[in-house]
């Protein structure tokens, strides 16, 4: 079952405010759109990595990995855009296989998805998710003849790992929730919400 998304750009009366991101998939992307105009150029993608405390090298790598792999199928139209931009408003569009489908074909958030990832995959009382266990869980969501889903899971949870890097090697449940919808890389970054 997935659940609206009563985050950033929704109204409290649960509509949507004009110009901004709707699901938990566009306000997950939605950090790295500074000028908030609804395009995320490859430099903005490459700065949202830098506040967010990665070294030049892999925010580079993820601005390559990210604007490569997904520019076509969130631009919106049959050519390619010649600058690798990524449309907000389309991002539901790059939602690739072997992942967590935390989020659902439309960018919702999945609560019981969600909660399931971590019954499934981590050590009672499931409320973090220790490294090993995050690999435990990329094994289980791998879909056959599936290698860039393989690869974009593993750079995701990697790319998760490294930002949330916890002292005692568990990754919070509230803080993988942030990640999904978004909010903690605003708190990571120092950066106000819109």
């Amino acid at each position: 079952m997935s659940v609206p998304f009563d985050g950033p750009g929704t109204a409290p009366d649960g509509s949507s405010k004009p110009g901004k991101a709707t699901t938990a998939l566009q306000s997950h992307v939605g950090f790295f759109d500074h000028d908030g105009d609804g395009i995320i150029w490859p430099s903005d993608t490459f700065w949202g990595f830098r506040e967010l405390k990665f070294n030049a090298f892999i925010s580079m790598l993820a601005m390559f990995i990210i604007h490569t792999g997904f520019s076509y199928a969130t631009w919106g139209s049959w050519i390619p855009d010649p600058f690798f931009r990524l449309k907000i408003n389309h991002m539901h569009r790059g939602k690739h296989g072997s992942d967590s489908e935390v989020y659902t074909s439309t960018g919702e958030f999945s609560k019981d998805r969600f909660e399931y990832i971590f019954k499934m995959y981590s050590a009672p009382p499931h409320e973090s998710m220790s490294f090993n266990e995050g690999v435990r869980m990329l094994q289980g969501n791998r879909n056959v003849n599936d290698p860039f889903g393989w690869f974009a899971a593993v750079f995701e949870w990697l790319a998760t790992y490294l930002l949330i890097w916890p002292e005692d090697s568990r990754m919070k449940k509230q803080d993988v929730r942030g990640v999904y919808d978004g909010t903690l890389f605003y708190k990571i970054s120092g950066r106000k919400m819109d």
